[in-house]
């Protein structure tokens, strides 16, 4: 199964009843928030494994720590992500837009900013997990990763218009249609010392 088919079934569905009764939001509250959520995590992923040391970094931390393992228990991982691991990987993906991110999903979900920060958190471990669970399936290599989030961030913004527009927003500052020349403003390679002990 694809990363794309994962984010839009089971596991998005899934991860939309966990965000709502950890945050105490409605349905549909949670699904707006985690149908433009997800998208941006994975996007932030893929600019950041434009290099190769981030790319090796992430690898590293879905072959190791993130295998795939917690997605037995989605909402084990929603408190591993709420304990403070959600807002160590954030730190890493995001780096100092991460305020800016959470921002401007806010803006466009209609969710206050302190709770979106929050449907990240959790979401952060939960994608990796799904990475490292695909890495096990499909035994793809370090330099199929990059490629495969490249992917799944066009097919999501190809089939979800709300979420591109946010893609846009924050990746594309000098709308010139490409997102990965500004990946370096937002400081690509930051995944470098991802997990790293």
């Amino acid at each position: 199964m694809e990363l794309q088919d994962l984010i839009n079934g089971a596991l998005g569905n899934q991860a939309q009843q966990v965000v709502a009764q950890q945050l105490g939001l409605d349905q549909q509250q949670a699904s707006e928030a985690v149908s433009l959520a997800l998208p941006t995590l994975i996007n932030a992923l893929a600019k950041n494994t434009s290099t190769h040391d981030g790319a090796a970094s992430l690898f590293n931390a879905i072959t190791n720590k993130h295998d795939g393992s917690g997605l037995g228990n989605l909402a084990g991982l929603a408190q591993l992500g709420l304990g403070g691991e959600g807002a160590k990987i954030l730190g890493h993906i995001f780096g100092g837009q991460q305020q800016q991110v959470e921002s401007t999903i806010s803006q466009n979900s209609g969710i206050g900013g302190a709770q979106i920060a929050q449907v990240l958190q959790i979401l952060a471990p939960i994608v990796l997990n799904a990475l490292g669970g695909q890495q096990k399936q499909q035994g793809f290599d370090v330099s199929d990763l990059a490629g495969m989030l490249t992917k799944t961030v066009a097919t999501e913004k190809q089939q979800n218009s709300k979420a591109n527009d946010i893609l846009t927003q924050l990746f594309d500052k000098n709308n010139d249609g490409s997102m990965m020349d500004d990946a370096l403003k937002m400081g690509a390679g930051i995944l470098g010392n991802l997990f790293k002990k």
